[in-house]
């Protein structure tokens, strides 16, 4: 009987993939189809060992992570995907235009990422990156914790959704340069009830990393409360 509905449903409002249109069948999980999300730009092949930025001159550190190794406050961080193209537009569709559903595929690219590095495997709880009340209220949802949810029910790791929060309200990142967006974001993020934090190995989850300032900065102020390790997990990489 449920089938029967679907198909009544789907005769009238299809189920179509969210980047080229095509139809999907009526009892998908999915919103993207299988062509589109192959042609998504996974990072792959050599990584710097802390940021997860690809070595296309080998290596096994960054620039930045070689010169700079405590630029990053966090332990380890890995994007699943390259920020351009088609997954650029989704995501920005998914961060602005209310297509809140995208969490669903994404949590699980993130997911399945997750499993390939082993150090992810220590974490004890799923974090994510908080948005500021202001553009939490205007867009009616924080992506990362659309994706951190995903990402727990999958793993089976318990997410802190009021654990990590903003004590001010900041320009938008993706208008400023590099040194304006760590001036921006430096001493933006506190933890409440941190003793639940006190030697522990977290996941923080994000949608987006540019410049790393903000994860950075989220990272230094749980490493501050006691946190243990630190390891961060994005959909994409700029």
């Amino acid at each position: 009987m449920k089938i029967f509905f679907l198909r009544i449903a789907n005769f009238f409002h299809p189920v179509t993939c969210s980047v080229c249109g095509d139809d999907l069948s009526f009892l998908s999980q999915t919103k993207i189809c299988d062509k589109c999300k192959e042609s998504f730009p996974v990072i792959k092949n050599l990584l710097c060992q802390k940021c997860g930025m690809p070595l296309y001159d080998g290596g096994e550190y960054c620039c930045i992570c070689k010169k700079h190794p405590k630029e990053y406050a966090f332990d380890k961080m890995r994007s699943v995907y390259l920020y351009k193209d088609s997954l650029r537009s989704l995501i920005l569709k998914f961060k602005y235009s209310g297509r809140s559903f995208l969490a669903r595929d994404f949590g699980l690219y993130m997911y399945e990422a997750m499993k390939l590095h082993s150090f992810y495997n220590d974490a004890e709880f799923i974090i994510p990156v908080p948005l500021n009340i202001v553009r939490r209220i205007k867009r009616g949802y924080n992506q990362a914790e659309l994706l951190a949810n995903e990402i727990s029910i999958k793993a089976g790791i318990p997410i802190l959704r009021n654990v990590l929060s903003r004590k001010k309200i900041t320009k938008p990142q993706f208008k400023l340069s590099k040194l304006e967006r760590a001036k921006n974001i430096k001493d933006s993020f506190f933890v409440k009830n941190s003793g639940i934090l006190k030697s522990k190995s977290v996941i923080l989850i994000d949608d987006i990393a540019t410049t790393s300032a903000t994860v950075s900065a989220c990272s230094l102020a749980l490493k501050t409360v006691g946190t243990k390790k630190v390891y961060v997990l994005t959909l994409a990489r700029d």
